[in-house]
Formats: C-alpha cells, structure tokens, sequence
C-alpha cells in the first residue's frame, strides 16, 4: 500500500527555500504580445502542470518567433514539472543566452531555477555558482545567501553555511522568521548544537519586535505547543491568517493528539481559501481519525486547485493510498498509472501497480 505523504511543515515554513520549492514557487509570468500567443498558451498549460501540452506550444512559440528568453525559460519549467532537470537546464541556459546585457528580474528568476534543477541532480558546487551569480549583483539578496548555505549544508562545508546564515541575518537584524528559518534548515542536516544559535536569537530579541507568528513558531520549536496555540490563534485574529499560519497552528494542535480541533482550523481556512497544501493538510487529520472518505474528499479538492498547486503530486499520491485504504483497488490502480505516466515511476510504484491489478 503506498503510504499517505505528508508536505513537511518545515518546508512551508522556510519561505519557499530550495530545499522545499517546487516550479511554481517563484511564480509564472508570461509577456506575449496577443492573449492567444502560444507563449502564453505554454505559460497556462504549465500552470495547469499539462507539461505535455506545454512544450508543444513552447516549441510553435519558437518557431512563430515569439519571445525566446521567456520561451525558453517556460521550456524550462515543463521540464522542471516532469522531473527532467537536465533537460530544464539546457532549457534555461538557452533562455539565459537570449538575454540582454544588463540583466532584469528575469535573469535573476532564471538563475534561481537553475540553482533547482542543479540541487536535485546532486551538483551542489553548480547551484552554488548560481547564487554567486545573483548575490555578485544583488548583495542585499536576502534569500540567495540563504539558499546558497542551503547548499552548503549539502556539501557538509558547516563553516560556509554559517557564514552565508550570518550575512543573512546581517542585512536584517529584525527578521527572526529568517533566524527560524535557518535553524530549521541546520536542524533538518543534522547540525543541532549549531542550530540553537539562531533560536537563541530569536529567544534574546526584544518581545516587542517579534510578531505572535514568530513567537508561536518559536514555541513549536521549543516543543511549547500549547503556548504556540496561544499566540498562533492570536496572530490569526489579529490580522488575515496566512497559510503558513495555518499549517503551523494545526500542526501544534495536532501535536497535542486534538486532530479534530486541527481540522476545524483546516476546513475553515480552506472555505474562504483556495490553497492547496491546507486541503493536504485536512485530508491528513482526517486520515489519521480513520475517515477516509473524508480524506478522499479533502485531497480531491486540493487536485482541483490549480494556481500555485505545489503538492499536486502528494495529492495525487494521498488519493491513490486513500482509495485503497476504502479497498477500490481498480480505482486505486487506474490513477496509479496515471500517476506513472505523468511522474514517472520506480521499481516500488511498479510493483505496487503489479499488486493493484490483481486484487
């Protein structure tokens, strides 16, 4: 039986860092001239993570020649949606070749999918290189030295790491989500005793300028949930509740074994809110209470969002499990080669499928 996958809450909470971002993370633009160019038609299908439909119109685009740096960046991230990251970056090299000489956003935005597709082949140096390329010209990027210590991180090279964290945390004292974010990122490769540094940041700073957000993240680490409960609901009050807020006070309150409490605050976000990691969430407090259909119902909802969806394969991963958890094998099998044919799949899914369709 496929296990139920659950998006870490680490990952939403690191301001979309590498580690946890999907393509469509730093956004999709599109600039054709006309509504129907096929640059733009390219543009919607990746949204829709058609990534088929996607390159066949990329590739009209080209040879109607539509923008290429955005054509080629779009090509890119098609790739980037189908799991084929060597391909993404052959894409945005070539993206990167029709650029000007004084660089735009867009090179930045280029630059940061490249350092993706890099991490998740294994070339850490490379991804490195592309955060030396935007904080050579950006110096105040915040988020380039953060990620770049990610990397680091991977190389298990702690003293480069640290010193990229500190330029972060140079540039803005006062932000002590990034000092929350860090200590995640240290923690998760295993470099705890180092990591405490940033929480004792957090912990020294002046209560007056850290936000009820900030404080409950700071207690959930602490292992504090119920105090985190506190200022979660309070910062929720306060002002409009992100998801990020969301994700966390669930999860405290569902480290307090209050799973229907953690639905409540799930389902009642995702009634006003079109977010597709919240109804992953949902589904999950609902598997863990054994209410499948319900679950089913929640993971299903989250297929149907399609903007900014970056969990559509977890969810698509939930349903299947779920499916056989309520024992329909044949419809757990027929979406199982869906998913196959769209992500690929390995020796385990294969076998999974093999036992699907003989029940």
């Amino acid at each position: 039986m496929l296990d139920i996958k659950k998006y870490d809450i680490k990952k939403r909470n690191r301001k979309k860092m590498l580690l946890g971002v999907s393509l469509l993370a730093l956004g999709l633009t599109g600039c054709g001239k006309s509504r129907t160019s096929w640059l733009e038609k390219g543009i919607a299908a990746v949204t829709e993570q058609d990534y088929r439909t996607a390159q066949e119109a990329f590739a009209q685009a080209l040879v109607l020649g539509e923008d290429e740096e955005q054509t080629y960046r779009g090509m890119g991230l098609a790739y980037m949606g189908q799991q084929d990251y060597a391909r993404a970056l052959g894409s945005f090299t070539m993206a990167l070749g029709e650029a000007g000489i004084k660089p735009t956003e867009l090179e930045y935005d280029i630059n940061y999918y490249m350092a993706i597709c890099y991490y998740k082949l294994g070339e850490y140096d490379a991804a490195i290189s592309c955060y030396d390329a935007i904080t050579g010209l950006m110096p105040k990027e915040t988020k380039a030295y953060f990620l770049r210590g990610n990397m680091k991180l991977c190389l298990h090279d702690l003293d480069g790491a640290v010193a990229d964290f500190d330029q972060a945390v140079a540039i803005d004292k006062k932000d002590y989500g990034l000092c929350l974010d860090i200590y995640d990122s240290m923690i998760s490769y295993g470099y705890g005793e180092k990591a405490q540094q940033y929480l004792d940041m957090v912990e020294a700073a002046d209560v007056k300028t850290i936000t009820d957000y900030d404080k409950g993240r700071l207690c959930y680490h602490k292992g504090e949930y119920e105090q985190a409960c506190n200022y979660l609901e309070r910062a929720r009050s306060g002002a409009q509740a992100s998801a990020e807020l969301i994700t966390l006070l669930g999860e405290c309150y569902k480290k307090q074994g209050q799973y229907e409490y953690a639905a409540v605050v799930y389902s009642g976000y995702a009634e006003e809110h079109q977010d597709a990691e919240i109804c992953n969430q949902l589904g999950l407090c609902y598997v863990e209470q054994g209410e499948y259909e319900q679950a089913l119902l929640a993971f299903q909802r989250g297929k149907e969002i399609r903007e900014n969806n970056t969990c559509m394969q977890t969810l698509k991963k939930n349903e299947i499990a779920c499916y056989e958890y309520l024992h329909d094998y044949r419809t757990a099998a027929e979406l199982l080669k869906d998913y196959m044919d769209t992500y690929g799949g390995d020796d385990l899914l294969r076998k999974e499928y093999a036992f699907l369709t003989t029940r």
